[in-house]
């Protein structure tokens, strides 16, 4: 046995007698993932949330960061989770293995939330952290907040626009994702395809160029940090093409990060975007020189 498994062990033993039997809702909760904090930054009974995971404090990363800049971090392992003596743990299903089997080992609640692929899940994420923490009316309040944003966001047109919702790494969202849904939703035609993958696909600039989208929405991470990830959405020819044939739409990628309710803050800004395409005609003409830039970031604090 190694000297550090020896001091988690006794850190264990140490701490396993300050942790309180589960009451009738949770009063000392941590999350140890950005998914569940943001997710518990909405729900969550005041003072309730004794510690979140890093990332959830990060505006760049988190759309709940100033909710929770006064709440102690953690960096998701099994010691920074005892020492605040939890009777409810947030986590992913995706969490470590190893903490997940330690915390139960250890009789304290987890509730894990799952990686959203559809609104459903979206709601049902937050079904999962009220219900868990005896805030189910509460969840069912943010629940109805998303539902009358989204529906406020729907639009419908005989001729939908075409669009491509390109990324860092060049990768563009599918039909299935959450972010092609919202594409449909707001009234928009992907040219991206692939019914059979959910999440995002890697077409190339000529691909992306040769889709012929009326509108370009470029999802950029960390905008104000230049990476080689985000390079490929300065390619010169894809940067001719939207400044001739396309409109484009920047969006701050952080806006959908784990996909919580405040993707609609992104479905109202293309519901927008739909809006002002319409206005000047129904579809955009090509080849004369008609570009509009719409910046858009998260905009829900």
């Amino acid at each position: 046995m190694t000297r550090f498994s020896i001091g988690l062990l006794a850190l264990l033993a140490c701490l396993l007698a300050a942790v309180p039997a589960r009451a009738e809702a949770p009063s000392r909760v941590v999350s140890i993932n950005l998914c569940s904090d943001i997710v518990a930054a909405d729900v969550a009974a005041p003072g309730t949330l004794k510690s979140v995971f890093r990332l959830g404090r990060d505006p760049e990363d988190s759309p709940v960061a100033a909710l929770l800049a006064d709440v102690p971090p953690n960096d998701g392992r099994i010691e920074d989770i005892l020492p605040f003596a939890p009777d409810l743990v947030l986590a992913h299903e995706w969490t470590s293995p190893f903490t997940l089997d330690l915390l139960a080992r250890m009789n304290i609640p987890v509730a894990t939330v799952k990686d959203a692929r559809s609104f459903e899940d979206i709601r049902e994420n937050i079904r999962t952290v009220a219900a868990a923490l005896g805030r189910e009316e509460k969840g069912e309040e943010v629940i109805a907040r998303f539902d009358a944003e989204m529906a406020a966001a729907r639009r419908e047109s005989a001729n939908a626009p075409t669009a491509i919702l390109y990324q860092d790494l060049g990768s563009a969202a599918t039909p299935n994702s959450i972010l092609g849904r919202i594409l449909s939703l707001t009234g928009f035609r992907n040219v991206v395809t692939e019914e059979n993958v959910v999440g995002l696909a890697y077409p190339g600039i000529e691909d992306v160029i040769a889709y012929r989208p009326e509108l370009i929405a470029l999802g950029i991470y960390r905008p104000e940090a230049p990476s080689q990830a985000n390079a490929v959405l300065e390619h010169p020819a894809l940067r001719l093409y939207r400044e001739r044939y396309a409109r484009e739409v920047r969006l701050d990628a952080g806006g959908w990060t784990c996909s919580t309710r405040f993707v609609a803050v992104i479905a109202s800004r293309l519901a927008a975007t739909h809006d002002a395409m319409t206005r000047s005609s129904s579809t955009l003409p090509r080849g004369e020189g008609q570009t509009a830039e719409v910046s858009v970031g998260r905009g829900h604090r």
